[in-house]
This record gives C-alpha cells, sequence and structure tokens, in this order.
C-alpha cells in the first residue's frame, strides 16, 4: 500500500521534487533571517537575503544541472514566503519570483558559463532597486517622480553644481547592488566547486533547534469568502475611476469608509494604518508636495494645491497597501488552493505540499547567525549537502 509521500513524489517530475527542496532551504532563510535581520533594523537586508539566495542557487545548480530547476525553486519558496509572519505577501512574493527568473535565463542562456552566473545574480540583486521604484510610482503614482525630480534639483541648485545629478543618485546605488550580486555569484560558484570535490571534508556546525509553531498558527479559522475576494478585486479599483467624476472631499470619505471597513473584517489590514513610519512618511510626502509643487512648479500652484497633491498620493497609497493586504489573506481560501491543485497547476500544488513537509525540518536545522558570520562557506556547504540528503531520501 502506497503512502501519500509516495502517491506525491511518484507524480513529481524530477525538476519539481528538486526544486520542492531547494525552495524549502531558499524559504528557511527568508523567514527565519529575514524575519531577524528586518526586526534588528538592518541597513540593506533584503541585498542581504538576495545575496543569500543566489549562493544557494548558484552553489546547488552544480549539483543539479536540470534546466528550470532554479525558476521553480523561486516559485516555491514566493508560495512557502506566505508562511512569515508578515502582513504584506504581493511585494516580497513578486521580488523572489523575479530574482529566481533573471538567474535561471542568463544561467540558461550563457549554458552555465561563470559569466552567465555573474550577470544572472547582478541582474536578481538589482531587480530591488528597480521593484522599489516601480512599487513607490505604484502606490504614490506619478507625481512622486516629479517630487523627486524637483527636490534633486533643488538641492543641485544649492550646492551650484551645473551638471544634472537628478540620477545619480540611483545609478550609484545600482552600481553597489551590481558589484553585491557578483560578489555573491563568485562565493556561489565557489561553494558550488566544493560541492564536486570528494576530497573536500568540512566539520559541519551543530544543528539549532527553532520554533516553528507560527507554521501552524497561520493556518488559524477564518472566515474566507469568495465575495468578500472578488469585492476587494473590484471596490478598490472603482474608488480609484469614481475619483475623476467626484469632489476631492467626498473621494477622502469613500477611501476612509472603505479602508474602515477592511479593518474590521480584516484586522491585519489595519496595522498597515497604523505604524508610526508610514505617518511620517504621510507627513513628509505631503510637506514636500506642497513646498516643492508651489515654489517650482511652472505657472500658479498655491501652498494648498500642493497639499491636496500629497494627501491624495498618500491615500491612494493607504488604499493600495490595504488592498494588497486584504487580497493577501482571501487567497489563503481553501477553495482556491483546490482550484489550484487542478489541471497545469498540479505538479505545483504537489511541489508545494512535499515543500511544507520539508520546511519545519529545514528550519530546525537553519545554522545561528554567529555561525554564518564566523564559517559561512561551511554553512552554505552544509545547507546544500542537507537538501542533497533530503533528495535522496524522497527518492
Amino acid at each position: 500500500m502506497h503512502t501519500k509521500k509516495e502517491i506525491t513524489t511518484n507524480k513529481l517530475s524530477q525538476k519539481w521534487i528538486k526544486a520542492a527542496v531547494l525552495g524549502s532551504v531558499w524559504a528557511a532563510s527568508e523567514i527565519i533571517l529575514g524575519s531577524f535581520l528586518h526586526n534588528i533594523r538592518m541597513p540593506f537586508s533584503g541585498n542581504v537575503l538576495v545575496g543569500i539566495a543566489m549562493v544557494l542557487l548558484i552553489s546547488a545548480s552544480y549539483l543539479w544541472k536540470e534546466n528550470g530547476v532554479i525558476w521553480r525553486a523561486a516559485v516555491i519558496c514566493a508560495l512557502l514566503k506566505t508562511m512569515s509572519p508578515s502582513a504584506i505577501i504581493f511585494t516580497p512574493m513578486l521580488a523572489i519570483f523575479a530574482e529566481g527568473v533573471l538567474l535561471d535565463l542568463m544561467v540558461r542562456l550563457f549554458k552555465r558559463k561563470n559569466i552567465g552566473y555573474f550577470i544572472g545574480a547582478a541582474l536578481a540583486m538589482s531587480w530591488n532597486l528597480f521593484q522599489k521604484v516601480i512599487i513607490m510610482v505604484f502606490f504614490y503614482g506619478m507625481n512622486l517622480i516629479k517630487i523627486y525630480e524637483k527636490l534633486m534639483r533643488s538641492v543641485q541648485k544649492q550646492l551650484y553644481w551645473d551638471f544634472d545629478m537628478v540620477w545619480v543618485p540611483l545609478f550609484v546605488m545600482l552600481f553597489m547592488y551590481v558589484i553585491l550580486g557578483i560578489i555573491a555569484a563568485y562565493f556561489g560558484i565557489k561553494i558550488g566547486k566544493r560541492l564536486l570535490d570528494e576530497n573536500y571534508k568540512p566539520k559541519f556546525f551543530q544543528m539549532n533547534s527553532y520554533d516553528t509553531g507560527f507554521l501552524k498558527k497561520k493556518a488559524t479559522h477564518f472566515n474566507y469568502s469568495t465575495y468578500w475576494l472578488l469585492a476587494n478585486l473590484i471596490l478598490p479599483i472603482a474608488v480609484m475611476v469614481i475619483k475623476a467624476y467626484i469632489t476631492f472631499y467626498l473621494w477622502i470619505i469613500l477611501v476612509i469608509v472603505l479602508v474602515a471597513i477592511w479593518s474590521i473584517k480584516y484586522k491585519r489590514a489595519f496595522r498597515q494604518v497604523i505604524k508610526l513610519k508610514f505617518w511620517i512618511w504621510f507627513v513628509l510626502i505631503t510637506m514636500l508636495t506642497s513646498i516643492l509643487f508651489s515654489n517650482f512648479q511652472d505657472g500658479e500652484t498655491s501652498i494648498y494645491d500642493g497639499v491636496k497633491i500629497g494627501v491624495t498620493m498618500n491615500l491612494r497609497a493607504i488604499l493600495l497597501i490595504v488592498t494588497l493586504t486584504v487580497l493577501g489573506i482571501e487567497l489563503f481560501n481553501p477553495k482556491v488552493r483546490n482550484w489550484l491543485q487542478k489541471g497545469k497547476f498540479k505538479q505545483l500544488s504537489l511541489a508545494i505540499e512535499l515543500s511544507l513537509e520539508s520546511l519545519p525540518n529545514v528550519m530546525a536545522n537553519m545554522p545561528s547567525l554567529k555561525m554564518m558570520v564566523k564559517s559561512p562557506s561551511i554553512v552554505f556547504y552544509q545547507l546544500i549537502w542537507q537538501a542533497n540528503e533530503r533528495l535522496k531520501q524522497i527518492d
């Protein structure tokens, strides 16, 4: 008689099995280290996580050479990221998927040569910057770019610089991201080659014991509704469209009412609009908009008009942030999951099941931060070695 695990793995392709194992390791680093780095407010914590992911993926590709494992692992990791305590899941999921796809494309294009790993890791690391810009414009609208341009031109005048420095900060950051990606690729290649060296026998680190209770807490009962899922898609679009046909103050009331309704039904949505950091950003954007638009706008723009533009930008951001939060909650609906288990998504669904079986064990074997700083190469070597052993068990 076949067990559930045997039935699952028999229906899965080798690519999806390897992706499930690798995606579990990647997700464990995102969930454990990601939560830790964000809690201590470490600068460039996102880049550190991307660097770790690149080292894992590149080194693993030396053992598992099938094309398509990397982007599949990215899909698995992105979906497992929903197990994280964070309320916002869409933006990190998008980042993880994009990073995996960019690396996978370059590895295939350059036929697994070092140049492909370097370019792929540099692009994946740089995606962080592009996504931040895209998301900010998506949340606040094109006026945010105008604010940035006017602010930089104001600084340029104050410093009496002749050259156009509007895009200089972005180019400097992009250069830094590319360098970080190349460094991550170098370590990934180095560890990958060691994995193929039978004479290399490092001393493994001591295992840890992490509390994985939050994995179960995510599955707590919630009154899911497909009607609410549809409403959450339609209502914010309607509010944005109707803005052109009603007064400014009536539109503000509509946004407040909708966010209030969501906050009552979805408590996590309310957390997004009570954060001090968000309201500091709210006041800052409103003040900058009122000053810059009234002083530097061609024609006559009063401070009042500038304030209206700033408030509109912030309310748009609140609406979209909360929309993404409530959609993320409703997508946990069992009916949605059952739909994904059919047709073309069946392999993905089975791979997720396998990943969920592996994730607690992977998390329990994650190294401490001290060990990662002290012996990073050995840590990565052991993580990939454990992933390979897990694959042997499944096979």
